[in-house]
């Protein structure tokens, strides 16, 4: 069984329903969670994005922001997986990846492309209504359920 999942993340739905999905396993699974973003250019909400993310769970994931150092967003993450110790990365779609032919932005095939981890892809359509717990993750509503 998986013990601890890495997320990378932006600030986008696809982050989001990502973040969610992977704080939904580890309730069932009972395992760690570290959100990791790797600075592209200074964005000012994405602190602001994380706090959003992390609201409501049960057990606050680790989150860490890194600077690439001239290295592809996926070496990194493939970097920090390994010395982690995560066995699994979780990875959200870009809106505009969903149309792509190849299904995935340039960051996530980059991810999918340098990872020694199975890699899930879930897309931002898995923000659904549906389940009323993922209300309390759900961006500007955050409500007790």
């Amino acid at each position: 069984m998986f013990r601890h999942i890495l997320v990378p993340v932006g600030v986008g739905p696809g982050s989001l329903a990502a973040a969610q999905h992977a704080l939904h396993l580890s309730r069932w699974l009972g395992c760690k969670v570290t959100l990791v973003h790797v600075l592209e250019n200074t964005e000012g909400s994405v602190f602001e994005t994380f706090a959003q993310m992390v609201q409501g769970a049960r057990r606050q994931p680790t989150v860490l922001v890194v600077e690439p150092h001239s290295q592809t967003i996926g070496a990194v993450v493939a970097e920090i997986a390994q010395q982690t110790h995560a066995d699994l990365i979780v990875i959200g779609c870009h809106d505009s990846a969903q149309q792509a032919p190849e299904g995935l932005g340039p960051a996530a095939q980059s991810i999918v492309a340098s990872a020694k981890v199975p890699v899930q892809v879930v897309p931002a359509a898995l923000l659904a209504p549906s389940k009323p717990w993922l209300q309390r993750f759900a961006v500007g509503g955050v409500q007790e359920v």
